[in-house]
């Protein structure tokens, strides 16, 4: 207990001093930001969507459009989630500002301060200030109270939103559970039966225009909760567009000389520049618009479509295009029959009749395809399933299932039409991939053609992994089974599996292995960026030390970024890194020596520059020119056109000729022997240095050394030495040998 006498004016300023702070530190605590404002927003703005919902759903029947039950049920499982999400964040907040109350309560318990507050002439003393700190303390009180109240307003709304979307999802998973009883229960009679039940078919077409109101309903639910991934398409079709303008040049220039960059064959972005880029963007729309209604995706391809047949119609002959210009009918047809066709018998003949249709143009047009082409294969099966699909289309509808007939015909015209606009989306991307990488070489100023086969060849798998993703997603989607698909596939990627204390998520894994795959892809093709062609000859006389170092640097760099991107993104724990990183090390001094030597002599190698790509060297009992010097290991190419890949570390290790480290000059030695019956020297020096000096490729600066070897008197040997460039050094002997002997031959020497 203290004593009041041994206090001074000081200790009862720090006291209110210390009130006055912790005071401060509550109202901190306690404080609501614009945070609260914007949650109070979020959950106003989740129950109006909530009505929407249930509006948009409350005159459709279970068994009408089961993508639309899927759509709402998508949106309202996501704001189930933003409301999870608000109440998590609410409730921290809750316990913040409450404890902040609390704490209030006890400010008040400083022994000094209630002393003070006990002694009348202290009180008189600092009234002053005693009074700002009642009037504070007030102010913090309303603050906390009013904290408290506008929390449990919001936690209240949270409440509610949270009841009635549970309510509502299991409402829907009924109608959805319903509504896939009665797809595949029988709803009317079968088609040769003459009566019609009055139940279903007068039910479906006295609600065709509840069905078309529903339908306009949805999509425009749609649009207005999608906002973000349309602005996301316009940005990528502006950033295209913007793209396009830039090369608009170099395209005109393309043209104007089409012999000269038929190598890039530019089938698409020659003739229809804009309308391509509209396909593009047009065909990944179901990455965006795989819960989209029917009508929406429907209205997306049927522009698709008549993209395509602008592009095409120059292109195909008349009666492929013709039978294209069939197909995009009975979309039309089948996409409307959605809509506005009743299970009665002469919709249902209709009916019918499209999907018989759509199985003929489909075999046609299957018939017609090249089968040299690329994508054959894939577009068969495509086609294939869709023409499946139609058939089953038919067996329903006469067995009584219209419903299910519907989806399967819808879904077999969208795969037909998708496997006929996949591989011109697929070809147009690659043409953009070319266009690119020939506009930064000539930037670099490399206007050699380059190999386009070895660039497209790197990345048509990746995007033909695209192309049959897409292709799935919008089957999927029209089958009504893309939820499903959707949820197992992500399920099996993103549960924890556990093998013994490591624990690891599939999406992780495949996440590593696809980094490092494109990253071995990147560095692949950034070689033609840095001037290579994919012509060895054209690679090997054209690359310099300089460009040749900043590629492999380059190339080096990008796998170990990719590695790295890979680890990360992975979400590999730090502690098992460094358990694999140890068994590494333990690996290295007992069976990896070679291969840690071998790229750490690739790395000197590349630094060093004693070796370039071009060189003509002998190592270790082989000759050849240098073609590639790698991580792991030299490539050379031998004059028998052998390629012999020899390590990093033999290279290293050993004694190597390079006959081109300074200079591309290489000597050339010619023995043979003259006779005749008067042999002149300087005839025969007049003879081979007339002969020498008119050859081609030979260095003239330094004159032929002729050396007698040996004289008798009508014969005598010699050696020519001379020199040439190290690449014909073979096609100047030759040369030089039938030249010599014919100038020798006008003299009547003869030369063996």
């Amino acid at each position: 207990m203290l004593a009041v006498d041994t206090l001074t004016m000081s200790d009862y300023m720090m006291s209110m001093d210390r009130v006055n702070d912790k005071l401060n530190d509550i109202a901190d605590s306690a404080r609501l930001g614009f945070e609260v404002e914007r949650m109070d927003h979020m959950l106003d703005l989740i129950a109006n969507n909530i009505t929407l919902i249930r509006l948009n759903m409350g005159r459709r029947r279970s068994g009408t459009n089961i993508k639309n039950l899927y759509l709402y049920q998508s949106f309202a499982s996501n704001f189930n989630a933003q409301n999870d999400r608000i109440e998590a964040r609410l409730d921290k907040m809750y316990n913040t500002v409450y404890r902040a109350k609390l704490r209030l309560k006890t400010v008040m318990s400083d022994s000094i301060f209630r002393i003070l507050c006990a002694d009348s002439s202290l009180r008189h003393t600092f009234s002053q200030k005693l009074i700002r700190l009642e009037q504070k303390w007030s102010r913090v009180d309303s603050l906390t109270a009013t904290g408290v109240n506008t929390l449990n307003g919001l936690k209240v709304k949270v409440t509610n939103n949270a009841i009635t979307l549970s309510d509502m999802l299991n409402f829907m998973n009924y109608r959805l559970d319903k509504a896939g009883q009665q797809l595949f229960a029988k709803e009317t009679n079968f088609f040769w039966q003459k009566s019609l039940p009055d139940t279903l078919a007068t039910t479906k077409s006295k609600s065709i225009v509840n069905i078309f109101e529903s339908e306009q309903k949805a999509v425009n639910y749609y649009i207005s909760q999608t906002s973000r991934q349309q602005g996301l398409i316009v940005t990528i079709l502006i950033l295209l567009f913007v793209w396009l303008f830039q090369k608009r040049k170099q395209l005109k220039a393309f043209r104007k000389n089409d012999e000269k960059f038929a190598f890039l064959h530019l089938r698409y972005l020659n003739t229809h520049p804009v309308l391509s880029l509209f396909i593009v963007v047009l065909s990944i729309m179901p990455f965006f618009d795989a819960y989209a209604p029917t009508s929406y995706i429907s209205g997306e391809s049927l522009i698709l479509l008549g993209v395509v047949s602008t592009i095409m119609f120059a292109k195909w002959d008349r009666s492929k295009w013709f039978v294209w210009l069939i197909l995009v009918g009975l979309f039309i047809a089948v996409a409307s029959s959605d809509l506005f066709f009743a299970p009665a018998f002469p919709q249902r003949l209709l009916l019918l009749l499209l999907h018989i249709a759509i199985v003929i143009a489909g075999l046609r047009f299957l018939r017609k395809m090249a089968k040299e082409t690329v994508y054959y294969r894939l577009s068969k099966f495509a086609i294939i399933v869709g023409i499946v699909l139609a058939f089953l289309a038919m067996v329903n509808n006469i067995f009584g299932r219209f419903s299910l007939s519907q989806i399967f015909g819808t879904a077999a015209i969208f795969a037909i039409t998708q496997a006929i606009t996949l591989p011109i989306f697929l070809e147009i991307v690659i043409e953009i991939f070319l266009l690119q990488f020939q506009s930064a070489r000539l930037k670099k100023g490399n206007v050699k053609p380059f190999e386009t086969t070895i660039l497209v060849n790197k990345i048509r798998l990746p995007l033909l992994i695209i192309l049959s993703i897409l292709w799935v997603i919008m089957l999927a989607s029209n089958l009504d089974i893309y939820h499903y698909v959707y949820s197992t596939i992500h399920d099996f990627l993103t549960n924890p599996r556990v093998i013994g204390s490591i624990s690891f998520k599939w999406a992780s894994v495949l996440l590593f292995f696809v980094i490092i795959w494109m990253a071995h892809i990147l560095q692949r093709l950034i070689t033609f960026l840095f001037g290579e062609t994919g012509y060895d000859l054209d690679d090997i006389t054209t690359a310099t030390k300089g460009q040749h170092s900043r590629l492999l640097v380059t190339r080096l760099l990008v796998l170990i970024g990719g590695y790295l991107l890979a680890i990360a993104a992975s979400g590999l724990p730090i502690d098992k890194l460094t358990i694999i990183i140890g068994a590494l090390g333990v690996g290295v001094g007992m069976g990896l020596q070679s291969i840690v030597n071998n790229f750490v002599s690739g790395i000197i190698l590349i630094f060093d520059g004693s070796l370039k790509i071009g060189d003509e060297i002998e190592v270790n009992g082989q000759a050849g020119k240098v073609k590639e010097i790698g991580l792991r290991v030299v490539t050379i190419n031998t004059a028998d056109g052998a390629e012999v890949m020899i390590p990093n570390g033999t290279i290293l290790s050993q004694n190597i000729v390079n006959w081109t480290y300074s200079n591309d000059q290489r000597r050339v030695v010619l023995d043979f022997s003259l006779s005749g019956n008067e042999l002149d020297t300087n005839v025969i020096n007049d003879v081979i240095n007339d002969v020498v000096s008119k050859l081609p490729n030979v260095i003239a600066k330094n004159k032929p050394v002729i050396l007698f070897t040996k004289v008798h008197q009508d014969t005598c040997w010699l050696t020519i030495r001379f020199w040439s460039t190290i690449t014909n050094v073979e096609q100047v002997k030759s040369a030089a040998m039938l030249q010599l002997n014919a100038a020798f031959k006008d003299k009547n020497i003869k030369m063996e």
